[in-house]
């Protein structure tokens, strides 16, 4: 092929390219997305707010590496940083290829004047990707544990009794379809952004709220979530705690959120919550679940063993900081 650093082409994504871009960027990400999911998140994006799409071409027209940065995710802008992809084809790496692709990340952090950039390396690419990432100035953020599941080989002989019992106790545990109301998607928002900022995060990272407007699109008019399989708790009205799915490209499906309020937390609702979900999963004939947490959070990841799902890889965050 020639000396990667002068016979490959990179240009911005253009709109016949976005399939093949995202064929060969889901390759280095762990969560998928199609065409008409990346299309649905830019539509939450104010249109001035810049976005880094690039591809690396050959003469012959074959797409080799991809890199991106991005300002915000469902419609929440971070705060002073950008969340970064730099990716390039097996064959064709060890030509300075990721270099050229990262030096653009770079200049798009620089010119937004942003502190941080983050990196998501996939554990399986951690031997070619560490001495890659170190080499220029990023250490290890945060990491997250994959699980998957197969909803139709789980038990669920005791969701009844746990239902019943938080009944008792007065928590009600709905489908949200069956409530929905704007006072409800009012409560919803409340509740999923007290559970975003409650999630393990470090001190530094930092984000802003949706508005009310984005984040009820994100749960409402995105085409891969699968609202009649979101379930909310409610204490009398008050909502404290949520779980539900999102379709896959590849038709499984993975979990949205999972989460309830701090005051309410130890007492089963974690648990019937996710049991309702992986009975709507089964139900519907969905083979797998996917899931991730922080590795540290030990609570979710025991409830994810008891129902059967089994870890998988780890996806390893990595953060740069630039100069002031």
């Amino acid at each position: 092929m020639g000396n990667a650093g002068t016979a490959v082409l990179i240009r911005p994504v253009e709109a016949g390219d976005v399939e093949s871009w995202l064929n060969l960027v889901n390759q280095f990400r762990y969560w998928q997305d199609d065409v008409e999911a990346l299309r649905f998140d830019d539509s939450l994006r104010p249109a001035d707010e810049p976005i880094l799409r690039l591809g690396a071409w050959t003469p012959d027209g074959a797409l080799i590496g991809v890199a991106e940065a991005a300002l915000s995710e469902d419609g929440s802008r971070y705060e002073n940083r950008a969340s970064a992809l730099v990716g390039v084809a097996p064959a064709d790496r060890r030509r300075g290829l990721g270099t050229r692709l990262a030096d653009a990340v770079g200049a798009f952090a620089s010119s937004n004047d942003l502190r941080w950039v983050e990196a998501e390396v996939r554990e399986a690419n951690l031997p070619v990707s560490l001495p890659f990432v170190r080499h220029r100035g990023y250490v290890e953020l945060e990491r997250y544990r994959t699980s998957v599941q197969t909803p139709s080989a789980i038990g669920l002989t005791r969701l009844a009794t746990l239902q019943a019992r938080l009944e008792g106790e007065g928590i009600e545990l709905v489908a949200f379809p069956a409530i929905d109301s704007p006072q409800a998607r009012d409560e919803l928002y409340r509740l999923t952004m007290q559970i975003w900022r409650d999630m393990p995060h470090e001190p530094h990272v930092g984000w802003e709220d949706p508005s009310p407007e984005s984040f009820n699109r994100t749960i409402f008019e995105r085409p891969s979530v699968l609202l009649d399989g979101f379930f909310v708790a409610r204490d009398g009205d008050r909502m404290v705690g949520l779980s539900y799915l999102a379709r896959r490209p590849d038709g499984d499906a993975e979990v949205g959120d999972t989460g309830v309020l701090r005051d309410y937390r130890r007492r089963g609702i974690a648990r019937a919550l996710k049991m309702m979900v992986t009975r709507y999963a089964a139900d519907r004939g969905i083979r797998r679940v996917h899931t991730d947490n922080r590795a540290d959070n030990a609570g979710m990841l025991a409830i994810n063993r008891e129902l059967g799902f089994v870890p998988g890889e780890e996806i390893v965050i990595f953060e740069k900081t630039l100069a002031p």
